[in-house]
């Protein structure tokens, strides 16, 4: 059964039932504090709208109102979940950090200023390499490994570390005036 939310009786249905939708996010941990909460509760808003047009029993009756209740709330939350799911699969894709930079700190004693802008120059540097060429990367800048070293720890010979080496110098060269000033 579908059934089309009026305008004259939207007031009072958001007044009796937009508690579903901030319970569902305070059951999922999304606070007021998070950076999304208002886009959240509208799309959790338009789930709750979507629920009561495709109730299938009458809701005027009072027994049936309190099974609207809870086929609203997993409507509302399964859609929470969704939305929450996809927000964490695209900032996993947007830009992951390797666990080795995520883990470990440059030996050298760095201002805080001076560490973050390295770091975000890594951020910046890293999508441009292969996986190979980022191991090496890491393993020469952050963990400051020899050649022989980064061989033994990769399981390649030297010359295949010093054939990354010269790729990653020539994909970032443009880096250089940068880390020049």
């Amino acid at each position: 059964m579908i059934r089309l939310l009026s305008e004259e009786k939207e007031r009072a249905f958001f007044d009796q039932h937009a508690g579903i939708v901030h319970g569902a996010l305070k059951k999922l941990g999304v606070y007021r504090s998070h950076p999304d909460y208002d886009d959240f509760v509208q799309q959790g808003l338009l789930k709750l709208v979507e629920a009561y047009e495709t109730f299938p029993e009458d809701l005027e009756q009072e027994a049936f109102l309190y099974q609207f209740t809870g086929y609203a709330y997993k409507k509302v939350r399964w859609h929470m979940l969704d939305l929450l799911r996809k927000q964490q699969r695209k900032w996993n894709y947007e830009m992951p950090w390797p666990d080795e930079v995520a883990m470990e700190q440059p030996d050298t004693q760095l201002s805080f200023e001076q560490s973050y802008q390295d770091m975000d120059l890594l951020k910046e540097m890293l999508p441009l390499l292969t996986k190979n060429e980022q191991a090496y990367l890491l393993d020469a800048v952050v963990k400051q490994l020899s050649v022989t070293e980064i061989a033994t720890k990769q399981g390649v010979s030297r010359k295949t570390v010093y054939q990354w080496k010269k790729r990653v110098a020539e994909k970032l060269n443009h880096f250089l005036l940068i880390l020049k000033d």
